[in-house]
């Protein structure tokens, strides 16, 4: 059985008792069973925020959990052999496997392979953004006409963004006659051209994919955090299908930029993982800073948050990245999802550190060329006059809070 997250136990029972012998064959990252299609089948529409609690409802168990559970132990496939460019895995790998065998591309930095952000600017309105749809149809009909023998497919987060850009496409292979021999020449092969949404493109890969993460702001400006299918709690399985379907090149069109996804201890992991990919796409780093749920090193640290907190400012004590540990992360109050100030206190992390150079100085400038803003609070002048090191605090929270507004 291939594709075991997706067989239901009953749907395989059958199958099971009938043989001497039973392979399963699957990935747990990936989309369980749902009742997707059978929905579709349905004459009831759905809008994005119910398609996330029916996700929730119907994803189950699989005959892969069920083996999993029983049969020890798993034996685990490493090499990942499907990408031809090491920047395709390599956020899944991090975020999901960490232990794959990865080897590397003799493509280095041709744009040609790799993931790739292309900024839509669209507008979200009525579970569609027709300017992504657009940008994402225009790029298409450009890559049949230059790369005819790279296999192309388009995927969309939502089904009513799949139908539109399906129109779209339908339309430029009745207007442009070498669209339409691109999509006739691939069209009897393994790897024809497709326009599917999230829920369906589990098994599929081709050499190009093109993303239309569909989500943005509405025509006030306003950015509201309701993903569809990403907020269920099989949200990250299936972004995980999403981000593995290439073989050269993953080209994301969005409308939304990775700091306007907000994400706290109540967020569901699609979110927070959508957010990391996003700012993985624009920036190419790994590194991702994230709530780590550790509690603050020291009394000093909690009466610095408690006061922080008083003033009506949002914090994240322990903020992780790889080992490191901000030990206060104020949030940026005009700006969902981004910190405007990290904090350092001569706590455990900066005590932990082997040399007063890597204390003092080296943490720093590593941080401020990730473009942290970082403020540094000395327990004893804490303590002598906590008063005044705290409005020297708020005055520089301020500062820089006026300084990405002018």
């Amino acid at each position: 059985m291939d594709e075991a997250s997706q067989i239901r136990p009953e749907d395989a029972i059958g199958a099971i008792v009938r043989g001497s012998q039973v392979v399963v064959v699957g990935d747990p990252m990936q989309l369980p069973p749902t009742a997707f299609f059978e929905r579709l089948d349905s004459d009831s529409p759905t809008d994005d925020a119910e398609e996330a609690e029916l996700q929730d409802l119907i994803g189950q168990e699989s005959i892969l959990d069920m083996a999993r559970s029983v049969y020890q132990p798993v034996r685990q496939l490493r090499w990942h052999y499907r990408s031809q460019h090491e920047r395709l895995i390599a956020f899944s790998n991090r975020e999901f496997y960490k232990n794959l065998i990865v080897f590397p591309s003799p493509h280095g930095d041709d744009p040609r392979y790799g993931v790739q952000l292309v900024e839509a600017n669209g507008v979200y309105e009525a579970s569609l953004n027709r300017l992504e749809a657009e940008a994402i149809v225009n790029a298409a009909q450009e890559f049949m006409h230059q790369y005819p023998t790279r296999s192309l497919g388009i995927v969309a987060m939502n089904q009513p963004q799949r139908e539109l850009i399906l129109d779209m496409t339908d339309d430029l292979f009745k207007d442009d006659p070498e669209a339409e021999a691109y999509r006739a020449h691939w069209v009897d092969t393994l790897e024809p051209f497709f326009v599917k949404n999230l829920e369906n493109v589990q098994g599929d890969e081709r050499d190009v994919i093109f993303i239309s993460t569909v989500y943005g702001k509405d025509p006030a400006g306003n950015f509201y955090q309701r993903l569809g299918p990403i907020n269920g709690v099989h949200g990250h399985r299936r972004l995980n299908v999403l981000f593995t379907r290439a073989k050269q090149q993953i080209r994301v069109f969005t409308s939304m930029n990775y700091s306007d996804l907000c994400v706290d201890e109540r967020t569901r992991r699609g979110v927070e993982v959508l957010k990391n990919y996003l700012q993985f796409a624009k920036t190419g780093y790994l590194d991702f800073a994230s709530l780590s749920g550790r509690e603050p090193d020291s009394e000093f640290e909690r009466w610095v948050i408690q006061l922080l907190q008083e003033k009506g400012y949002e914090v994240e004590p322990q903020l992780g990245v790889a080992g490191y540990f901000i030990d206060i992360a104020v949030r940026h109050p005009d700006q969902r999802g981004s910190f405007i100030l990290g904090i350092e206190c001569d706590g455990r992390m900066y005590h932990s550190a082997p040399s007063v150079r890597d204390r003092d100085r080296l943490r720093q400038e590593v941080l401020e060329r990730l473009r942290w803003k970082i403020y540094r609070i000395w327990s004893t002048d804490w303590f002598r006059n906590p008063h005044i090191e705290f409005q020297k605090l708020v005055a520089t929270i301020e500062q820089v809070r006026s300084e990405h507004t002018s």
